[in-house]
């Protein structure tokens, strides 16, 4: 699954408690050219990647009259990967622990980029990070 694929869009959805931005990616969601939009979730050492039955549609903060706002928004740190082939798909592990997902790498025709976990949130990096010595890159089972 995904791997020969193209991305074609990014979007990824926020948390706001009181309009104060708590999480700026909580869930990153991405549309691929055969399979279409899925998700990516990390936390609590795992990595969940679901297809998506619909598209995310973009939703503003400013359009959310609650408290707590998830809002989705389009992802233009990702905007140079839209077009890319996904050339197979990798995920940070800590070494000798079962449940010990802390991140995924997705390596594409032009380079490639991390998502990582910090304190519930994902980060989004280019390139491969430079982890501790404990996390180890492995190629994803699919």
């Amino acid at each position: 699954m995904l791997t020969d694929e193209f991305f074609r869009d990014f979007r990824y959805r926020s948390f706001f408690i009181g309009n104060e931005l708590i999480c700026k990616v909580l869930v990153l969601f991405f549309q691929t050219s055969v399979s279409g939009w899925a998700s990516l979730t990390i936390g609590e050492g795992t990595i969940t990647l679901s297809l998506e039955d619909s598209e995310p549609l973009l939703l503003d903060l400013a359009d959310i009259d609650d408290e707590f706002a998830y809002p989705v928004q389009t992802a233009d740190e990702l905007t140079r990967y839209v077009g890319q082939k996904i050339i197979d798909i990798y995920e940070y592990r800590i070494r000798g622990i079962e449940d010990g997902s802390v991140g995924i790498y997705f390596e594409c025709e032009e380079g490639g980029f991390s998502i990582l976990e910090n304190e519930g949130c994902l980060c989004i990096s280019h390139g491969i990070c430079k982890a501790d010595e404990d996390v180890i890159l492995t190629k994803l089972k699919g």
